[in-house]
């Protein structure tokens, strides 16, 4: 046997053996955590060389996006539009509380401030690569180690945070008692009409590098399904877990990678900053809760500063409303894309022509 083919199956039967283990033993999120113990074990302590297939973590989140995509019905869409001033409102909040930290993150870490500010912006990491690869300042491996090491914080704090103050009411079961599952709702017709629509919105998103069309993509074919044919559905269980082990195998590999490169005053600094952001983004939503419908549980993960799959996980587990939450993201997504992307490359190029003229 190859011995990839052997490696990668077996960090995928641990990965299964310890996720139920940790559904056995009501552990938030346990196929979430179990691919990434699973992961870190194989490589950490078994030694094994791990290159899983970038097209199984890419499935993986495609289904998450369908998941994702099938609760954007008519009815949550006409209530969410009433949330705009609440998710511009925290966008903004959280991208300046991102710049305050920066300044700090650039005393601690003693870098230069192009190198700060491209590490500190969350949810954009492709976008900040492509920048710090074209700014000559940035230096583009802490961008890179801050950016991606993020997500050790995110699926650490962010769940933690999440279950005590997880909703008294679970918004998932309700969906799931009312909605029928896709092996009930859809043909088999319907679900070849699903897979070909997906793949061709991906494939033009993949034309115009568009960034996380494997989550984007089937969000925007499920929401056009929805509002035409009315045949709602949410994904059999079994798929939903199925798709968190194929990806969060994929990210426990990228943290084990990166627990060895984080040392010294730069770990210090990547430390500071993501803990920092991820409190004072809870801190901001309990100000904002006070005077809005929303429970603490959904603004705070709205606003997260993390990747929309780890957080939609940690939303699917907590019962908490995921049509609205991955609205916060993708509108900060979009937000980044075409706003703050473009003003901090103007910016980094009007400090570079300052320095120029001296």
């Amino acid at each position: 046997m190859n011995k990839h083919l052997r490696n990668n199956l077996i960090v995928l039967s641990l990965a299964i053996i310890l996720s139920l283990i940790l559904h056995m033993a009501h552990v938030l999120l346990p196929y979430m955590f179990g691919p990434i113990i699973a992961s870190i074990v194989c490589i950490k302590f078994f030694h094994l060389e791990i290159k899983w297939p970038f097209w199984l973590s890419q499935l993986g989140l495609i289904l998450l996006g369908v998941q994702i995509g099938s609760t954007f019905t008519k009815t949550v869409i006409y209530d969410i539009k009433d949330d705009w001033l609440t998710i511009i409102l925290i966008t903004v909040m959280l991208l300046l509380l991102a710049l305050i930290i920066a300044y700090f993150f650039k005393k601690i870490a003693k870098v230069n401030t192009e190198t700060a500010i491209l590490s500190v912006i969350p949810g954009a990491l492709s976008q900040m690569l492509v920048m710090a690869e074209e700014d000559k300042k940035a230096n583009i491996m802490v961008v890179s180690l801050t950016q991606t090491s993020r997500i050790i914080f995110v699926v650490v704090l962010v769940p933690f945070i999440s279950y005590f103050f997880k909703d008294s009411g679970n918004h998932d079961d309700l969906v799931t008692n009312t909605t029928k599952r896709l092996t009930e709702a859809l043909t088999i017709p319907n679900m070849f009409i699903l897979i070909l629509a997906i793949a061709v919105v991906y494939f033009i998103m993949g034309k115009i590098n568009f960034p996380t069309r494997q989550l984007l993509a089937p969000i925007v074919v499920l929401i056009a399904w929805n509002m035409f044919t009315g045949i709602t559905f949410t994904l059999d269980s079994y798929i939903i877990a199925a798709a968190q082990v194929i990806y969060m195998i994929r990210i426990g590999i990228q943290i084990a990678s990166l627990l060895d490169q984080m040392k010294g005053r730069i770990a210090i600094a990547i430390a500071f900053q993501n803990v920092m952001l991820i409190l004072l983004a809870f801190i901001m939503v309990f100000i904002i809760s006070l005077v809005s419908n929303h429970s603490i549980n959904e603004l705070f993960l709205g606003a997260a500063p993390g990747g929309m799959s780890q957080i939609v996980l940690v939303a699917i587990e907590t019962g908490a409303d995921v049509a609205m939450i991955s609205s916060y993201h993708i509108f900060r997504i979009f937000f980044i894309l075409f706003l703050i992307a473009p003003l901090l490359k103007y910016y980094l190029q009007f400090r570079e022509h300052s320095r120029n003229k001296i």
